[in-house]
């Protein structure tokens, strides 16, 4: 068999198909990490492989799967090993809402926290042309569109509300459904559910913004932590990251935590901002 995974050690999208490897057990796939703040994923050579010029990238058996969300259920479909699916249709189906949520919205506002506190600085220091040129060639306009708002407003972009509207809107919904005593979100077990939040919560508690959401959620908390102590998370995300990478996260997020904090408290404030689940 021939696994090769293109991925990036601080991506979150990576971060959740290393732990679906992780969790099946599946510890002899070939790592290529790609430099994507220097640019590299826009190669002519790798956009064969990925024409969105983003990671991850699967490649099995010479064949490329992409979507980090797809990846992580092909992975499971196709390797034996625990499943990480649950068994019932009905419970598949309220796991891929959470797969929704991550794709819909925590992703775009984890790109945009992220960016805002640290990553801009980071990628200005990794590219030899000017931040502007790097972001005109990314594939997707509306990730541009969110980069080039940060890039110019800072946390105080639209993007940077939506973002935290989006986190609001999951942790109510985590909170909610915990709240009958279960330990895992999809039917009685650790699922894709877990896998795919797992890094955009970890992310947040790197920006050290996560107490933003959670300072008042309990049961979501104990959660994360027993999340957090799966070996595969410990492996797949705490292991890649850098001392200095996460002084620079932590550094940065406490430099937009009162922003973060103030739109959540505006999103609180309006119609649609009281608990509906």
């Amino acid at each position: 068999m021939a696994l090769v995974l293109y991925h990036h050690n601080l991506s979150v999208c990576s971060e959740k198909v290393r732990m679906a490897l992780n969790e099946k057990g599946i510890g002899n796939w070939q790592s290529r990490e790609v430099d994507i703040l220097g640019g590299e994923q826009f190669s002519p050579e790798y956009m064969k492989l990925n024409p969105k010029a983003v990671v991850p990238t699967l490649v099995h058996d010479g064949h490329a799967v992409t979507e980090s969300t797809l990846i992580s259920e092909y992975v499971d479909e196709a390797f034996d090993g625990p499943a990480l699916q649950p068994e019932s249709a009905f419970e598949r189906a309220e796991m891929r809402l959470y797969s929704k949520a991550c794709d819909e919205g925590l992703h775009q506002g984890v790109g945009v926290m992220s960016f805002a506190a640290s990553f801009m600085d980071r990628m200005r220091d990794a590219v030899e042309q000017d931040v502007d040129k790097h972001l005109e060639r990314i594939v997707d306009l509306d990730r541009r569109d969110r980069m080039k708002s940060v890039l110019q407003l800072g946390e105080d972009s639209s993007y940077v509300y939506r973002g935290t509207v989006a986190y609001e809107k999951i942790f109510q919904k985590i909170d909610k459904v915990l709240s009958d005593g279960r330990e895992w979100l999809s039917g009685d077990r650790f699922t894709l559910a877990e896998i795919n939040l797992a890094p955009y919560l970890a992310r947040l508690e790197y920006l050290d913004l996560i107490d933003v959401w959670t300072f008042s959620r309990p049961r979501v908390t104990a959660w994360f932590e027993r999340l957090k102590a799966r070996p595969s998370f410990q492996t797949e995300v705490v292991s890649w990251i850098r001392d200095d990478e996460l002084q620079a996260m932590k550094q940065g997020g406490l430099r937009i935590k009162s922003k973060i904090t103030d739109h959540r408290s505006t999103y609180l404030e309006t119609d649609f901002g009281a608990n509906i689940f």
